[in-house]
């Protein structure tokens, strides 16, 4: 049986975009923010984010304990001011995706790959601390 793990922020986020959507409407491929997979890999977790359209230089990453957070700006060249839109889907902007991963990180040796439109984070798991050996003393026999 496989345990998954439900981030409380991710139910929040979908909450939150299904009151939006029935104020203003679905806003369908235009969200600005990017879809993720998170999987753990046996020594790592591994987060795949969708950011087709957006230039790697202008992704940042950042890691701190047990939170990634994404942020970019998708830019798209805008047609002559006279061009009158007939479908208008693809959103432009900054975005900003922050994912909780349910475990400690190893965040110095985070690793990442652009590759088609997907940005690939590799974060290794926090290595467990040794315990202190205890100090127990071999049993004594009492008096005799």
């Amino acid at each position: 049986m496989a345990l998954v793990y439900r981030d409380p922020f991710e139910q929040l986020q979908a909450e939150l975009e299904r009151m939006l959507d029935a104020a203003f409407g679905p806003a369908g491929p235009s969200r600005l923010y990017s879809p993720v997979n998170v999987f753990d890999a046996g020594d790592a977790y591994v987060v795949k984010a969708e950011v087709p359209g957006v230039s790697p230089d202008k992704i940042d990453i950042d890691v701190e304990d047990d939170t990634l957070t994404l942020r970019g700006e998708r830019a798209f060249s805008e047609p002559n001011r006279d061009a009158a839109y007939h479908r208008r889907e693809r959103g432009a902007g900054q975005f900003r995706r922050v994912v909780r991963i349910p475990g400690r990180l190893a965040s110095d040796e985070a690793k990442a790959e652009y590759r088609d439109g997907v940005l690939t984070v590799r974060l290794p798991k926090a290595r467990r601390r040794a315990r202190a050996a205890s100090r127990s003393r071999p049993h004594e026999p009492r008096g005799g």
